[in-house]
């Protein structure tokens, strides 16, 4: 269930990169970097810290065998 909560600001935060570079090749100078740190800054990492507390990803599940 939380995996969707990771696709959903992951895809939230390409769309806002996605979009702030349009308008970034537009000529905006207001919406663009504002877009574009929204997307690198805080969607994609919280999306990232989603998926790390899921309890499905990460690299802690695994059994070592030292």
């Amino acid at each position: 269930m939380k995996q969707t909560a990771f696709f959903r600001l992951f895809l939230a935060g390409m769309a806002s990169i996605i979009i702030g570079y349009v308008t970034l090749a537009a000529g905006s100078m207001t919406w663009a970097p504002f877009l574009l740190v929204l997307g690198y800054c805080l969607l994609i990492p919280w999306a990232l810290f989603k998926l790390g507390h899921s309890g499905n990803g990460g690299s802690n599940s695994a059994s070592g065998g030292e």
